[in-house]
């Protein structure tokens, strides 16, 4: 038993047929901003519509409205197949007219709450943190994903990030916001590079070299794609999912993680340049944490105090979060480095790598062994 708002349901036809990504973000905008104007829900208004072939009923709220289907597209008994086409085809037409008339109501998204922000916390008190910081009529932009969103709850809500990732989070809000607005309509095939809280150029993809060195000429710049899909490949990398490493290998045969985590630590120590700003949830082992990718080089040793390796290069360094869960282990060392070293499994149990003065006797006792 529904009643609903005629003003909506005419909204609601006029989107029926966009593509998804307008839709989703029409669709949240349009109830949000309904329900703050009104202070209720659309099927709680004063009126209630049911539209059927060519008919229409409008009821006061006093009335019980059984809806049991409700024509958005024209789809009454006897409705060619042209003229379904046509609606759809219109409804596409118009999504520009519908963003602009939306917006022009002026109904903003409710500002987020110290209980809507405690979804993000790890620690008691973030959420009035973040208000604190960022203010009481802060809204998160539509179109930020919620990677993105976690990342700048942690930023400013964290006492121990650097000013560089501070500059990031707030041109991530930007973007978004730039994003939802439409100032980037015209340049949907660019990358954009904002600075500052400003578009500094529009642009072509950069390797990631090239990120690296912007990185460094603008600490916490923010490079991504106007483009929807290319923005997600470029946000969630296809990365090799990360396993527990233990100090031998299981009786099952089991390999070692395929490439070397390290605590989060490691990038606080030497710096934010030459690392991805924006951390990506871990695929397998240690999810729902997440890890920044290194975006340079890195040289690489392990051992204890008394017996090191030598230094070998990684190109596919990787750390944890800082608050990444009890559910990790907080440094992994995987085949990108082990397979450098020569080392050998102690019948107690344990690694021993061999140095120089090890390796050349251990190839010749190795080359006089019978097949």
């Amino acid at each position: 038993m529904t009643k609903y708002y005629p003003e909506y349901l005419d909204w609601h036809a006029k989107l029926t047929g966009l593509p998804s990504v307008l839709t989703d973000k029409i669709h949240t905008n349009l109830y949000k901003r309904y329900k703050k104007e009104t202070g209720l829900e659309p099927w709680q208004l004063s009126e209630a519509v049911i539209t059927k072939g060519e008919s229409t009923i409008i009821t006061p709220a006093s009335e019980t409205v059984n809806v049991e289907a409700v024509n958005v597209e024209g789809n009454a008994e006897g409705t060619s197949t042209n003229t379904k086409q046509n609606s759809v085809a219109t409804a596409k037409d118009t999504s520009a007219q519908i963003i602009e008339e939306l917006d022009s109501l002026h109904l903003e998204t409710p500002p987020e709450t110290v209980d809507s922000l405690r979804a993000y916390e790890k620690d008691t008190d973030e959420a009035q943190r973040f208000l604190d910081r960022m203010g009481n009529d802060f809204r998160w932009p539509t179109s930020m994903p919620q990677n993105t969103r976690d990342q700048v709850f942690w930023v400013f809500t964290d006492i121990y990030v650097t000013e560089d990732d501070q500059e990031y989070a707030l041109n991530c809000i930007y973007f978004y916001n730039s994003l939802d607005n439409g100032m980037f309509d015209e340049h949907k095939q660019d990358w954009v590079l904002v600075y500052k809280q400003s578009v500094v150029e529009y642009g072509e993809k950069k390797s990631n070299k090239q990120r690296s060195d912007l990185d460094r000429e603008m600490p916490g710049a923010l490079y991504l794609p106007v483009d929807s899909l290319l923005r997600g490949e470029f946000l969630n990398p296809k990365i090799p999912a990360a396993r527990a490493v233990l100090s031998q290998r299981s009786a099952g045969g089991g390999e070692y993680n395929y490439e070397t985590i390290l605590p989060y630590e490691v990038r606080s120590y030497l710096g934010t340049a030459g690392w991805e700003r924006q951390a990506v949830v871990a695929p397998g082992y240690g999810a729902p944490a997440k890890l920044f990718l290194a975006t340079d080089p890195f040289q690489v040793s392990i051992g204890d105090d008394n017996n090191w390796s030598r230094w070998v290069q990684t190109n596919t360094l990787r750390v944890w979060e800082r608050k990444a869960g009890d559910q990790v282990d907080s440094s992994l060392i995987g085949n990108d480095v082990l397979d450098q070293f020569t080392y050998v499994h102690r019948s107690g149990g344990g690694l021993f790598f061999l140095n120089q003065r090890h390796e050349g006797p251990l190839s010749a006792y190795l080359d006089n062994l019978s097949p």
